[in-house]
């Protein structure tokens, strides 16, 4: 039997794009960091949301049998932004109440506790953002046809991506 199309190159020169695109994204998204709060750790933190998210959206991808085509993996680096955005606000917030918490009491229970309270004071909004996001692509799920084959991969990978940011 000889195969008369093979897509092999095209996934795996996909793949590597993605890879080459989230590994761009983590040092753009370290530096912007960086450069913004001047904090290396926070930069860290953030930047560890990426891999993990993509790799959850390989996961769900697997599971719902979604393929991994141009327009699927494109999802995952639309949803990059707003994890990204996620975390910066998440992280910035945390920063401003340790700053002003620091000079009153810097014992190791007043920081976690100052930690969740900062977290919980944006975590409504954050989750409140990405699932309104999510909640933009249902229509794309009913598509039909040639439409629903074209988009609908889009439309799972980028509510993977996003759904892993809220649990991450």
């Amino acid at each position: 039997i000889v195969p008369f199309y093979d897509r092999s190159t095209l996934i795996s020169e996909t793949l590597d794009t993605l890879e080459n695109t989230v590994r761009q994204q983590i040092l753009v998204t370290v530096i912007v960091i960086l450069l913004m709060l001047l904090n290396l750790r926070s930069a860290l933190l953030v930047s560890s949301v990426l891999p993990l998210a993509v790799l959850f959206s390989f996961v769900g991808m697997w599971s719902f049998k979604v393929d991994a085509n141009i327009v699927s993996l494109s999802g995952i680096a639309i949803a990059i932004g707003t994890i990204v955005d996620v975390g910066i606000v998440l992280v910035e917030n945390i920063l401003k109440h340790l700053k002003k918490d620091q000079a009153h009491s810097p014992s190791h229970a007043s920081t976690l506790k100052t930690i969740f309270q900062a977290t919980q004071e944006v975590s409504g909004a954050i989750t409140t953002a990405v699932l309104t996001t999510i909640i933009s692509f249902l229509p794309v799920f009913t598509l039909l046809a040639a439409e629903g084959k074209l988009f609908r991969p889009l439309a799972y990978t980028k509510t993977f991506a996003l759904f892993a940011s809220i649990l991450i």
